[in-house]
């Protein structure tokens, strides 16, 4: 065994030595590394045409410098490659390469051309290419931009060269935390999805390896915790390329629920809420809409409810897990609402193996082995504005203005890999320090010079006044305000009115919507609770409706709670379109609203615009309007209304 500090040390020399590995051997004449099945000459198009392979980060029709391509040839490459079309887009780049390039030009041409024999899975054309761009630029590994070292990551682990790979996405994700911050997410999830493929008796040698690299060491945690998970299942699939492995569960999800199975007795559902400490009133919103959606239950027999409270407390929320399944054997425990309870009491659920529903809205947890995550996500509120006002309005040009925190910067990425998926790139990122008024003017003069037609504020509406009220008159008549669920109060937004003028912001829970299912449960929960439901108590409900629905689905098709949850069909609840992903996750698509100065406009995200044209008869490209039959009856859940 070679002692950690020489292995550290040969780790170390991997990317400093990479680029003259590169250069000075050919991957097509007399090598033969470690390589599965190839799938060579398929014009692999099953990726949408608006969703790029995790490494293409670049922007069609521009190069790097973010001048736009003239050349013909990379050009029809791009254009074919919005299409699907990788092998045509192949061809199309191998032809710019023969015409008089600028550098740009060849850079461009180079990560594309390379780019496309990876997808079509031919990685070692994809290392040669790469290998003989370096070698006539006499380039050196300090001029690796993030694009090709994120190729050279996902090559070398398509490849067989697991220590390559994690050279190269260390590499990548230092530099996107640097400045280039496209590659921080692709860099993070394609580590995560080689680690995986790692066979168990290797994993703790490549984990001592790494253990002095921060990225990759913390990967590696998570996979271990992930491997030591009861029912994890050896990754098997060598013959598929290591990134398609984002649509696997690698978890086992047939875990032993209560005997809800047709014995006749009500299954018994947990439920451990904050309902007593400050975030106390957050849990009881959150119990009533639950409450009312097993009310609502026309099916028999009907769940039996046992509720903890657990505050805010990760110990309490997992002895109430403990208690729950030791006493009652729930089919499902649902909660708690705080990440890092919810973190706690998920752990615990899944050493027990009982499946828990969690109201988190953290990207970061961990899902998968019956833990589902229900909350507000900001994926998902990204997904609602970016498809409205890019698909529904045609806006191409969309800024950003955050708050420099935490939160500010997950949604700068989500959003910026949500564009990406488009084709599209943000003309201004502007960060501010929302305690300095200074920092706040200068961006409000940066977006006055920006050109773009919509600008995303995912911070409170207070911020965002204080924000837009320095924005130019001219600049405010051209650019549409967006915004988080963090502008889901119409009140303080009409008070604002001039300055929200068409903005378009995510609202989780419309109360004013025309949809019968909001509407009838607005009326029954005020007649029940004598108060206005809000956001949590409609979540709740929709809560209450997948558990009841699922309970009931496994009770007659003699299913696991899990895999009754993940059959269940498409659910158009109070909080929007809830879908559940071929993993056992749950999609949600929220609403939008627009303001306008006839009021606020409720809006399904892809389906024309609010402002589009009214459908026309017997069209088939005519926008599809939400309402009672926005879902054919048999794709439904049934929410007991």
């Amino acid at each position: 065994m070679i002692p950690a500090m020489v292995r550290q040390s040969v780790r170390a020399l991997i990317i400093s030595g990479m680029v003259a590995s590169v250069v000075g051997c050919s991957f097509e004449d007399g090598a033969h590394p470690r390589r599965p099945a190839s799938r060579k000459g398929q014009d692999i198009s099953a990726t949408s045409p608006a969703e790029p392979m995790p490494w293409e980060i670049w922007r069609p029709f521009y190069d790097s410098t973010g001048t736009k391509l003239t050349n013909g040839s990379l050009l029809l490459g791009d254009e074919m490659l919005r299409k699907g079309k990788r092998r045509s887009a192949l061809e199309a780049y191998l032809q710019a390469q023969k015409t008089k390039l600028s550098d740009a030009e060849s850079e461009a041409a180079a990560v594309r051309t390379a780019s496309q024999y990876l997808a079509l899975d031919e990685s070692a054309r994809a290392l040669s290419t790469v290998s003989q761009y370096f070698k006539s630029r006499g380039l050196g590994e300090n001029d690796v931009p993030t694009s090709f070292s994120l190729l050279l990551a996902y090559a070398y682990g398509r490849h067989g060269d697991t220590e390559q790979s994690l050279a190269w996405f260390s590499k990548a994700n230092r530099q996107a935390q640097q400045g280039e911050r496209t590659g921080v997410q692709a860099s993070e999830t394609g580590t995560t999805l080689l680690l995986r493929t790692i066979p168990q008796k290797d994993f703790e040698t490549v984990a001592l390896d790494w253990s002095s690299d921060p990225f990759i060491n913390e990967l590696v945690g998570r996979e271990r915790l992930r491997r030591s998970s009861p029912g994890y299942r050896e990754y098997t699939e060598l013959r598929r390329p290591f990134w398609e492995g984002a649509t696997q569960s690698l978890v086992a999800n047939d875990l032993p629920t209560s005997e809800v199975v047709g014995n006749g007795q009500p299954a018994v559902v947990g439920v451990i809420l904050s309902l007593s400490d400050k975030f106390g009133s957050l849990g009881r919103d959150t119990r009533q809409g639950f409450d009312l959606a097993v009310e609502a239950d026309r099916e028999t027999p009907r769940a039996r409810v046992e509720v903890r409270d657990v505050g805010s407390d990760s110990a309490a929320a997992s002895a109430a897990v403990r208690e729950l399944v030791a006493t009652s054997n729930p089919a499902v425990i649902v909660g708690p609402l705080l990440t890092d309870v919810s973190v706690a009491a998920a752990d615990t659920a899944r050493e027990l193996r009982t499946p828990l529903l969690s109201f988190s809205k953290s990207e970061s947890f961990p899902t998968g082995n019956g833990i589902t995550r229900l909350g507000a996500t900001t994926t998902s509120q990204m997904d609602a504005l970016v498809t409205t006002a890019h698909k529904d309005y045609g806006i191409t040009q969309f800024a950003i203005a955050y708050p420099e925190s935490a939160n500010g910067n997950e949604v700068l990425s989500v959003f910026k890999r949500k564009l990406a998926a488009y084709g599209l790139t943000p003309v201004l990122e502007a960060p501010y320090t929302a305690s300095d008024e200074a920092s706040m003017l200068e961006v409000a003069q940066r977006l006055d010079s920006a050109g773009a037609q919509a600008v995303l504020i995912p911070d409170s509406i207070e911020m965002s006044v204080k924000l837009l009220s320095n924005v130019g008159p001219t600049t405010r008549k051209t650019m549409r305000p967006l915004g988080t669920a963090l502008w889901d109060n119409p009140g303080k937004i009409a008070n604002s009115q001039a300055l929200f003028d068409s903005a378009i912001f995510v609202t989780p829970f419309f109360p004013q919507s025309s949809r019968p299912v909001v509407q009838q449960f607005n009326e029954s929960f005020k007649g029940k609770f004598k108060v206005a439901p809000n956001f949590l108590a409609a979540q709740g409900f929709d809560a209450g409706t997948l558990v009841v629905s699922a309970i009931h689905k496994a009770a007659r098709e003699r299913k696991s709670f899990p895999e009754a949850l993940a059959s269940l069909p498409r659910y158009e609840g109070v909080t929007g379109l809830i879908e559940m992903t071929p993993g056992g996750d749950i999609h949600r698509s929220f609403y939008v609203v627009e303001v306008s100065r006839n009021g606020f406009l409720e809006h399904f995200p892809g389906t024309g615009g609010v402002s589009a044209a009214p459908p026309v008869a017997g069209s088939s490209s005519a926008p599809v309007r939400t309402g009672p039959s926005f879902l054919k009856e048999e794709e439904r859940v049934e929410s007991g209304y």
